[in-house]
């Protein structure tokens, strides 16, 4: 052994330990604040413990026949059975992992991996919610990994011959993104990325590596066909049910443009012109062209800037860091350590802050349930159906109540509702919660029904005798005979 990597070593297994312990820090404090998502991450746990059919839980329109995010599902059951585990240890294990799973892949590409941390770091500064979704323990995280693992791939494609391992570990990830969360379509934009840059060996192996993968996903399924076509129904169906762009769930709402991130990108640029080191190979290049699409995309779907643009951007700005930091500092001085350290610290600082209560909003969260008598009475019976114009509503008594034996007429998303419910609740949405815009859904209430509304005070809607069991939530029900 060298004396050169004599010297390397203890440097490359410090960054090493602390690049590891900084996200797995990070992930346990956050948990222990008592931290639960406000939405999907509830619905996925409930549904696992719940083992219902989608059928047995909402009111749906006749499409939507088969489970859309089948594989995480199977993930949480499998999880649930082997364990006994309760629904919020379930959710920690969705947040832990789903985060730790997109922090630790450049870690495997990165010869400097504390660039990893310092893109994290700048993107929290500058703005946190960009960044906070891999905290939500939803599938789509996943996804998002698996963008972070193509874009630091990707030039292993352009040698001869081809590298097998890496074109078979790309299919197997996208496989595993199409079985665990159903954006399969969403592969598409990566691929035509890499003939924008002109990567057309490249561009032509993950187009391949995209096909199989998505392929194999759907078999995967054990229903292949219904599989695609559900999700293109609920493609077109998300995103074109609607009149007003509110009237939409808010990550399929147009972006703002993201202004701080775009600062801060052309921040990096002028850095980089400052230090005389431009190269047209800096935006010229898959990786950089997904962001920037992504980010033009995102005025239309805020989700495909949020999913696919800011992985991108992450990545790109780390190899950017990197390749400053390979020219600024020896990988074997110490002060790499240092700035590792330093960085990791402010980063653990900067994420785990309960700024605005955003980890503990949670703890004060009154939930409706059944094994609470003075719930129980007011909560439907057996059979009944739960209206409400609110999908909070929907998370947060399923996830309390996965057994419970009623349906909801919304869930997840407003365009799975039949027909007739969702133009009722769109009439709703357009007259901002009228109480009169209730009136098709009271007149076809039964005595076993409920419609529970979020308000500060007792819905004017005299067809009902209305009860708050818990703090801004209302209970009506048709009256006792």
């Amino acid at each position: 052994m060298n004396k050169e990597s004599t010297q390397t070593r203890p440097v490359v297994i410090i960054v090493f330990c602390v690049f590891v312990a900084a996200l797995l820090l990070i992930a346990l404090r956050v948990i222990s604040y008592g931290y639960i998502p406000i939405d999907d991450a509830m619905r996925h746990v409930a549904k696992a413990v719940s083992g219902k059919s989608w059928s047995d839980i909402l009111v749906l329109r006749p499409e939507i026949t088969m489970d859309s995010h089948i594989g995480w599902h199977k993930i949480l059951e499998f999880i649930y059975q082997m364990t006994g585990s309760s629904a919020d240890a379930l959710v920690v294990f969705s947040i832990i992992s789903l985060f730790i799973l997109f922090c630790i892949v450049p870690i495997f590409f990165l010869k400097r991996p504390e660039a990893w941390l310092i893109a994290l770091l700048l993107i929290v500064i500058m703005n946190f919610s960009a960044l906070g979704r891999i905290f939500l323990g939803r599938p789509f995280i996943f996804t998002m990994a698996v963008v972070v693992f193509l874009s630091f791939i990707w030039p292993r494609f352009k040698t001869k011959p081809v590298p097998w391992p890496s074109v078979i570990i790309l299919t197997v990830l996208i496989a595993l993104a199409t079985w665990i969360h159903c954006l399969w379509y969403m592969f598409a934009l990566p691929v035509l990325c890499f003939f924008l840059a002109r990567e057309w060996r490249t561009g032509f192996v993950v187009s391949v590596c995209t096909i199989v993968g998505v392929i194999t996903g759907m078999l995967m399924t054990g229903h292949p066909i219904q599989f695609f076509l559900q999700t293109v129904g609920h493609f077109f169906h998300s995103l074109g049910d609607h009149a007003l762009a509110r009237q939409l769930v808010t990550e399929f709402r147009p972006s703002s443009g993201d202004n701080m991130i775009v600062i801060a990108v052309l921040g990096m640029l002028g850095w980089r012109a400052l230090r005389n080191s431009w190269n047209l190979k800096t935006i010229d290049n898959p990786v950089f062209i997904l962001a920037v699409v992504s980010w033009v995309l995102g005025f239309f779907v805020v989700r495909v800037w949020s999913d696919w643009g800011m992985p991108a951007i992450c990545v790109w700005m780390a190899l950017e860091f990197e390749e400053y930091l390979k020219t600024a500092m020896d990988s074997s001085s110490w002060k790499r350590a240092g700035l590792t350290l330093a960085v990791a610290c402010i980063l653990f600082v900067a994420m785990t802050s309960d700024y605005g209560s955003r980890w503990t909003q949670s703890m004060s969260v009154q939930y409706l349930s059944e094994d609470k008598p003075e719930h129980k009475k007011w909560l439907p019976e057996k059979g009944g159906i739960v209206y409400s114009d609110d999908m909070t509503v929907f998370y947060q008594t399923f996830y309390t109540n996965p057994h419970a034996d009623w349906r909801y007429i919304l869930g997840f998303e407003p365009t799975m509702m039949p027909p007739d419910d969702l133009a009722t609740l769109r009439k709703i949405q357009w007259n901002y919660g009228a109480n009169e815009a209730y009136d098709p859904w009271v007149k076809k209430m039964r005595p076993e029904d409920r419609l529970i509304l979020r308000r500060p005070s007792m819905p004017a809607i005299k067809e009902l005798e209305w009860n708050s069991v818990v703090s801004g939530t209302w209970i009506g029900r048709l009256p006792k005979k």
